[in-house]
């Protein structure tokens, strides 16, 4: 393993480090097309993407090909309005318990429109064997939610929309406008806020997004024409609506927020329009640092990527930037890989897009860090390929002073300045090339250090 001792080096890195925070920009790829109306993307522990479309398909897709591959379409999916196939989980410890959970609409009209959760099995080849966990929840032409997740506790979480009765998020009688939480068999865990009740928070209209970040939960919410929102979740607490929309500031809302101890939204997205904004993920990966300990969140109507950075705490929004508008259309949900990549799903086949992708079939596309941003060809040595998985191939030309290349003048930092030189190992120095093995560093971002140069490679 290299072993390294010059503190020169450290010192311009970490001058490196700092200017390059907001420089990093990103480039996207089309990985798969001909699509209709995704719904959900996810990353599986297969290393494949899992996708629903909302007509009732669901999919694995290999994110370097693009390869999809159909593991069942649910024949008693009823695709109509919002309605259809909506959020999928899969089971935590999918190698032993190879099942995953859906969301989806039955019926055949408004009157018997009802939403149901299924559990299928995994066989590994097609999804088999379907068990319902929890049926007979009452869905509608819109606002049927539906965002599952499975938490470390093996607990499966579920938002219901409130089904376009905007009473009904008050009413604890019923799931509806509310989030919620369930045993994997459909019972009812006895730590629930409310006695013999799924119901974990109330007060929401239409929840799309769903993610957990450590002990904290976050949602993405639909508003009706104003403040969408962004809530961080608290057990047992009310978050409105009807009588609260965004922010508790006007006499009606203040006082029910004071009547009903009401949770206001980490932040109001857009207090005069709405956005309509659908999944989201949380990121803090070095690949793109400056998104680090950020919400990313989709929108439909407004066709963007919202990056919302949070606060040390987590409970507050301290910088937001929006990407992509009118670049791929409506923008349903995000998923962030374990090696920092990000994947969109577009939803511009539902029908409530704008005219310009009315007739696009819907695409999975991922972000990955610009290589204009990593290669620098004025540089004395040329690293290639960036990204690695691997090995790298360091080129020096003719400028570069070949007495450098030693295994103590190469070292490895990641963007917090951190050596992880051990982390490496050369295999082979030549005149003008050097041959890196990279096999042991985290998937990331970093800084390399040859003599007096420095500069950047992608780990994935």
């Amino acid at each position: 393993m290299i072993m390294f001792r010059n503190s020169i080096i450290y010192t311009l890195l970490l001058i490196a480090v700092v200017s390059s925070s907001n420089a990093i920009e990103f480039e996207s790829k089309i990985v798969a097309d001909n699509l209709r109306t995704v719904w959900e993307v996810l990353w599986g522990p297969d290393n494949h993407l899992w996708i629903t479309e909302r007509g009732g398909t669901i999919s694995r897709i290999n994110p370097e090909n693009g390869d999809i591959i159909n593991l069942i379409t649910i024949s008693e999916v009823f695709e109509d309005g919002e309605r259809g196939l909506m959020g999928l989980a899969l089971h935590p410890n999918f190698d032993s318990n190879p099942y995953a959970y859906v969301v989806y609409n039955t019926g055949s009209n408004n009157e018997n429109t009802r939403i149901k959760i299924v559990r299928f099995t995994y066989d590994g080849n097609r999804l088999i064997s379907p068990t319902t966990i929890i049926d007979n929840m009452k869905g509608w032409w819109n606002h049927n939610g539906s965002r599952l997740h499975i938490d470390n506790n093996l607990k499966l979480w579920f938002t219901i929309g409130d089904a376009a009765i905007k009473e009904l998020a008050q009413d604890l009688r019923n799931v509806n406008g509310k989030l919620c939480r369930a045993e994997l068999d459909g019972s009812i865990p006895l730590d629930n806020p409310f006695e013999d009740s799924y119901i974990w928070s109330y007060g929401h209209r239409n929840q799309q997004g769903l993610v957990f970040v450590g002990d904290k939960i976050y949602t993405s919410e639909h508003g009706a024409s104003t403040n969408d929102e962004i809530n961080l979740i608290y057990k047992g607490r009310n978050y409105g609506w009807p009588f609260v929309e965004g922010m508790c500031n006007t006499a009606q809302e203040i006082d029910f927020c004071q009547k009903n101890s009401v949770v206001e939204p980490i932040i109001p997205i857009n207090p005069t329009s709405t956005m309509a904004i659908a999944g989201i993920d949380y990121y803090n990966h070095n690949l793109f640092p400056e998104w680090n300990n950020s919400l990313l969140i989709t929108s439909l109507k407004s066709e963007t990527l919202i990056v919302t950075k949070l606060n040390e705490n987590g409970d507050s929004v301290i910088q937001r930037n929006e990407y992509f508008q009118n670049e791929y259309g409506r923008l349903r949900d995000v998923c962030v890989s374990p090696d920092g990549r990000v994947f969109l799903g577009t939803s511009n086949r539902d029908g409530r897009g704008s005219s310009k992708f009315a007739n696009s079939m819907d695409k999975i596309i991922m972000l990955k860090p610009k290589l204009s941003n990593i290669i620098d060809d004025t540089k004395e040595f040329i690293i290639s390929p960036n990204p690695a998985s691997d090995v790298l191939t360091i080129q020096f030309n003719s400028l570069f002073d070949k007495t450098e290349i030693n295994q103590e003048s190469i070292r490895i930092f990641n963007t917090l300045g951190t050596d992880v030189s051990g982390l490496a190992s050369t295999t082979n120095i030549l005149d003008d090339t050097l041959n890196l093995n990279i096999t042991d560093l985290p998937n990331g971002f970093y800084f390399i250090t040859i003599g007096n140069q420095i500069s950047k490679f992608v780990k994935i």
